[in-house]
């Protein structure tokens, strides 16, 4: 290739690796990637890579073992992230409520978070939440159906996703009372553990309350649309 086409390629290709490399960092700082996930690494790896490159027009020693070092680094902790998603496991349940709760969540912390937790299968009549009291637990129903009470009176029957997610991280009071109407599978976590998690992590966090948020809308929507039928059958 000719030299003068040449140079001006690689001097976009320098470019191109100063983009990726403020335009992650960015991403990193809003909360849009994660410092502990496969896409940060990768774009390091692609702009230190490309500077690297675009050093051959104009070589610099102290750079070009800075963007040697770094692409080392992407490339270990890359092969890190996939050696620990290989050896974690989930359970069918457990990978059922990951897909459906938090999708964007790494494995090696989802293993985290079932870890601080059970699974228990709760008889009918049990109650889960009390009106008024503090809630000390995050429940998920995973199948069943638990009926949402307020001042005595029902105003949900929930068959699936989150219990106590609104005021759980808080210890606020429960909004309403639910007791389990039909044997109920649920995985539940106390708060202190979650709060626990959240203090050490703060991309757990956001994951964390990002599903509860996404859910906390989902039987908000479904409740408006069924305001006219009773009894009204969240699902």
């Amino acid at each position: 290739m000719n030299s003068s086409l040449t140079e001006p390629l690689l001097q976009g290709a320098g470019l191109a690796g100063v983009v990726l490399y403020l335009g992650s960092y960015a991403l990193l700082q809003i909360g849009l990637l994660r410092g502990s996930g496969y896409a940060y690494a990768t774009l390091n790896l692609c702009a230190s890579s490309l500077v690297l490159l675009s050093l051959t027009v104009a070589f610099n020693l102290s750079s070009a073992i800075i963007q040697t070092s770094w692409i080392i680094i992407s490339l270990l902790g890359i092969a890190r992230l996939a050696w620990l998603n290989n050896r974690v496991r989930f359970s069918d349940e457990e990978w059922d409520m990951l897909q459906k709760m938090f999708p964007d969540m790494p494995r090696p912390m989802a293993r985290r978070f079932f870890n601080q937790g059970n699974w228990i299968t709760a008889d009918k009549g049990t109650t889960l939440t009390e009106e008024g009291q503090p809630v000390v637990n995050l429940y998920y129903l995973a199948n069943g159906q638990v009926q949402a009470t307020s001042a005595g009176q029902e105003i949900a029957v929930v068959s699936s996703g989150f219990l106590g997610e609104m005021n759980v991280l808080s210890r606020g009071a429960a909004s309403a009372t639910t007791t389990v109407v039909a044997e109920s599978r649920l995985f539940v976590i106390s708060g202190v553990a979650l709060q626990r998690m959240a203090a050490r992590d703060s991309d757990f966090r956001i994951l964390l309350e990002v599903g509860m948020s996404r859910d906390t809308g989902r039987k908000l929507k479904l409740a408006n649309q069924r305001l006219s039928t009773s009894p009204e059958q969240i699902t």
